[in-house]
């Protein structure tokens, strides 16, 4: 009678002892998920460590402490905590939502698509999310193909009716088709005492060994005269987001375009989103010379862009000096394909193939505006159109002309 009389001691101590761990862990858990609410991250796992050390076994604290790591961009001390709670067996949503969330944040994208490919074994709720996930994991490791057959599958197109979806599906279908035929056309209209000047180019790109080659012809009717100029682009990619740009180009007549045009510039990535280059361009022409230095400073926003490219021209024999600065800024709507632009220029800038006339390079004093608007009509063909004005100087004397530019190009993406 005695050891049964000790026995419901034991027991009713022991079930004492574990309510009261159950309620000190609840409650100091509680505490932190409100101290997380409020950002106050360092006290927030610093308690759930403590309710942790009440029930060695909870795997909803462990994910609570990996995602407040996650949070502070600490991923390697989360991925200790996800590691901990699959050891405690944890496998609820909340524990693949953490997971995946935590190597999508640290950049480990083989390490994600593995990841998303066991919350979905375990009947993961969030198919949207992990799709998403994956889509993102794709297009990092350029894996551009893999990831449209994802979202191609049958059972998978419903989820394109979500914004996020559809546009990394969008942007996985521009880069996996860099076959780019484009076509252009811009007509230029003066005030006073010239008729319509024209400029149309019809274009070619595609991918070579990831890197990028374009073929263009220029045809031009201006003053007068009528030239045609075959060109080359080369985009050199290189370590760490860094390429190289080389252009050449031919005039068969020379009669507006330069003989011979050649450029090459070097483009690097700088902290904080920025991106800068640096180079130069040659324009030879029948009677001189131009030798340019160039570059541009950009740098992305949240959904725009901004940048800003000078010009220091030097024209040979006469040695005429010039400086002209083009600013540029971009709003997106979806992808970086849809945009509205804004320019602003000063001077006559060497880029622009209409600043060529049958005297060679303009390097008069111009001042322009320009508003452009760039969509995709659908996932294939994108179409530009643009309006601008200048004021500028022209011939020998000090005198101005108002010039008003309407521009119209088309892109075709195949695979």
């Amino acid at each position: 009678m005695k050891m049964k009389y000790i026995l419901l001691l034991f027991l009713l101590s022991a079930f004492s002892y574990a309510s009261m761990a159950q309620i000190n862990t609840d409650s100091i858990f509680d505490r932190a998920i409100n101290l997380a609410k409020n950002q106050s991250y360092a006290p927030a796992i610093a308690d759930a460590k403590e309710a942790l050390k009440y029930d060695s076994k909870r795997g909803d604290i462990m994910v609570f402490i990996a995602n407040v790591y996650s949070w502070q961009v600490k991923n390697d001390s989360a991925l200790i905590y996800i590691k901990q709670a699959q050891k405690a067996n944890y496998k609820q949503n909340d524990f693949y939502e953490a997971w995946t969330n935590v190597l999508l944040r640290s950049k480990k994208y083989v390490e994600l698509l593995i990841s998303c490919d066991e919350a979905l074994k375990n009947n993961y709720l969030n198919t949207e999310d992990i799709l998403q996930k994956k889509m993102i994991a794709y297009d990092a490791l350029k894996r551009y193909n893999t990831g449209i057959e994802l979202i191609e599958l049958p059972q998978n197109k419903k989820y394109l009716e979500s914004k996020s979806i559809d546009n990394l599906y969008s942007t996985l279908l521009s880069k996996r088709n860099t076959n780019v035929i484009s076509a252009y056309y811009t007509l230029d209209m003066f005030d006073s005492g010239f008729g319509p000047q024209h400029l149309a180019s019809l274009g070619h790109s595609f991918d070579v060994d990831g890197h990028n080659l374009g073929l263009r012809l220029n045809y031009a009717n201006r003053f007068g005269f009528n030239d045609v100029q075959l060109e080359t682009d080369f985009y050199l990619k290189l370590r760490n987001k860094q390429y190289m740009y080389l252009n050449y180009g031919y005039a068969f007549k020379a009669t507006l375009f330069p003989i011979h045009r050649a450029g090459l510039e070097y483009y690097f990535p700088l902290p904080n989103k920025f991106e800068a280059s640096i180079g130069g361009r040659y324009l030879d022409y029948a009677n001189s010379d131009v030798f340019i230095a160039t570059g541009h400073l950009g740098k992305y926003l949240a959904k725009s862009w901004f940048g800003i490219r000078p010009f220091y021209v030097y024209k040979n024999p006469i040695n005429n000096q010039s400086f002209s600065l083009i600013a540029n800024y971009r709003i997106f709507s979806k992808t970086e394909l849809d945009y509205w632009g804004f320019e602003l220029g000063f001077g006559n800038s060497p880029d622009d193939i209409y600043s060529t006339s049958q005297n060679g390079f303009n390097q008069l004093k111009a001042y322009k505006v320009k508003l452009e608007k760039n969509l995709m009509l659908n996932r294939i063909y994108d179409l530009h159109l643009g309006l601008g004005y200048s004021r500028e100087e022209y011939g020998t004397a000090i005198q101005f002309r108002n010039r008003f530019t309407a521009e119209l190009g088309y892109k075709i993406r195949l695979k």
